[in-house]
């Protein structure tokens, strides 16, 4: 009788690091899906999910949020705007900022998405623990810290526009 060997710390972190991978492609998959079927271009609907949590959000906010310039993010409230998805309000506080405002409730062509996180995500969840549930939101919570930190030292060096062909390729493995 052949008795299975632990995973060692190393294999199991190589295993979750490779999970890592796909459930970000999977995630970036999904998104491109979405755009396919509904027309709306995947950075809209990465906004679309942004202000459907936070409600409203300046354009300031929106463009720090993508990573475009405050002029990309112009048309991309242009685009939401014609279709319904969003409207924009003067700042009470402040007559020189617009403010972005999700119309919730809105029938949409993103039922999908709003399926995926009022449904499926939710009924995976409840095969878990709250204490293992609690270590998921923690471990999101700090990547999501890494991965800003990395932007803002990318941002700071500006290398990824000065990087040679072998550097592009080092920062991509």
């Amino acid at each position: 009788m052949s008795q299975k060997k632990p995973a060692t710390r190393k294999k199991i972190i190589d295993s979750l690091i490779s999970s890592l991978h796909k459930e970000t492609r999977a995630a970036t998959l999904f998104v491109h899906t979405i755009s396919e079927i509904t027309g709306i271009h995947p950075t809209d609907i990465k906004c679309l999910d942004f202000l459907s949590e936070v409600h409203s959000a300046t354009a300031g906010e929106l463009a720090k949020i993508t990573g475009l310039t405050t002029g990309a993010i112009t048309a991309v409230i242009d685009r939401l705007e014609s279709a319904g998805f969003v409207k924009r309000e003067a700042d009470v506080k402040d007559r020189r900022k617009i403010i972005i405002r999700f119309i919730a409730g809105r029938p949409n062509h993103l039922g999908l998405v709003q399926d995926l996180f009022a449904n499926k995500i939710p009924n995976l969840l409840s095969t878990y623990k709250t204490d293992e549930i609690k270590l998921i939101e923690e471990w999101n919570i700090k990547m999501a810290e890494v991965l800003h930190n990395e932007i803002e030292k990318l941002k700071i060096s500006k290398k990824a526009k000065t990087l040679s062909a072998k550097e592009k390729r080092a920062v991509l493995k």
